[in-house]
């Protein structure tokens, strides 16, 4: 068959276009959905975005203070070791392949390890952890994985949603979360500005989240994780974040109240007030902190009251934080009932 010049011409630009369609598509770069199963903002929350300030100091893409210096990506926490031991699912962000993966790594806080076992886990870093390829050189990494959580396996195909584990404390971690990154041509990629690790910050080129993910995602510089009581002095952030301190109710025997509060986003010059009130109203115990001295991502707090020598009121107790800021109060409530 004879195919005149101009014929040919309109066949091979068809093809030509068609080929390049289908490169552009592989190569696009990422569209990226919230990658756990949660409410930002009610049972997990942003802790730590990317450092993208060069140098011995840090700030995050807001100029703000939720991160540190050297972070690698987007830290998304959960609130307690309770949360994390029932399960919460880590998602497949954008449609790609499994190129890697590690399992294995138990879940722990790193500061509980040996002196010598430190150096193993510092060198493992990110636990376990899941590698997806989108095609064009856009990777996601999916860390601090549950130990035995993994549903997938290297070179499987996974589509957007998909359980690719579940959030867990493994490798180099204080605290249970997902640390999420993105990432082009191995070059770590800040979703939230499209800008490069160490760039610079309140400058934007490009959000990489979707437009279902995005509004889901705002930026609180300061937040409440957990609010309680208990009849025992709590020992810190690690005695809080089990999940196991906190209770509803207090037996008539206690013999102390305590109302406590472990927070994210702490300002230098923020000053914090905490109030212990009866059934009644009644003011038992306050307390107001000297203005912070610099930032600090996060801090913990408590109050406390002795039994009163005519007993505790039945009926319901209520704990009070106030974070004092620039004229300003950021608060947040517990009540506890005694019967």
């Amino acid at each position: 068959m004879i195919v005149s010049s101009a014929r040919l011409l309109v066949f091979l630009v068809l093809i030509f276009g068609l080929s390049a369609a289908a490169s552009a598509k592989v190569a696009r770069a990422p569209v990226l959905d919230l990658p756990l199963k949660c409410t930002v903002g009610v049972d997990c929350f942003v802790q730590h975005f990317m450092d993208v300030r060069p140098g011995k100091h840090a700030a995050d893409n807001q100029c703000g203070s939720l991160t540190y210096n050297g972070h690698k990506g987007t830290d998304i926490r959960i609130r307690t070791l309770a949360q994390m031991d029932k399960g919460v699912p880590v998602l497949a962000a954008e449609d790609g392949t499994v190129t890697n993966l590690r399992r294995g790594v138990n879940d722990q806080y790193y500061s509980d390890y040996s002196k010598k076992k430190k150096k193993e886990i510092y060198n493992i870093g990110l636990g376990n952890v899941v590698i997806l390829n989108h095609g064009g050189k856009w990777t996601t990494f999916y860390a601090h994985l549950k130990k035995g959580s993994i549903q997938v396996v290297k070179g499987q195909r996974v589509s957007k949603g998909d359980i690719l584990g579940y959030v867990g404390m493994s490798g180099l971690t204080e605290f249970p979360h997902l640390h999420f990154e993105l990432r082009h041509k191995n070059k770590r990629i800040d979703p939230f500005t499209g800008l490069e690790k160490n760039a610079t910050c309140g400058k934007f080129e490009k959000n990489y989240w979707s437009a279902t993910a995005s509004p889901k995602l705002p930026y609180v510089p300061t937040f409440f994780v957990n609010s309680g009581f208990s009849e025992t002095r709590p020992e810190g952030r690690k005695d809080l974040e089990t999940g196991r301190k906190k209770q509803d109710e207090f037996r008539t025997g206690a013999r102390h109240l305590f109302f406590w509060n472990y927070y994210i986003g702490s300002r230098k010059g923020d000053k914090v007030s905490l109030k212990l009130m009866d059934p009644d109203g009644k003011v038992l115990t306050k307390h107001t902190t000297k203005p912070m001295g610099k930032h600090q991502i996060s801090r913990t707090l408590f109050i406390g009251v002795k039994r009163p020598s005519s007993g505790w009121k039945q009926g319901i107790y209520r704990g009070e934080i106030a974070i004092l800021r620039d004229g300003k109060k950021i608060r947040e409530s517990a009540t506890i009932v005694f019967r």
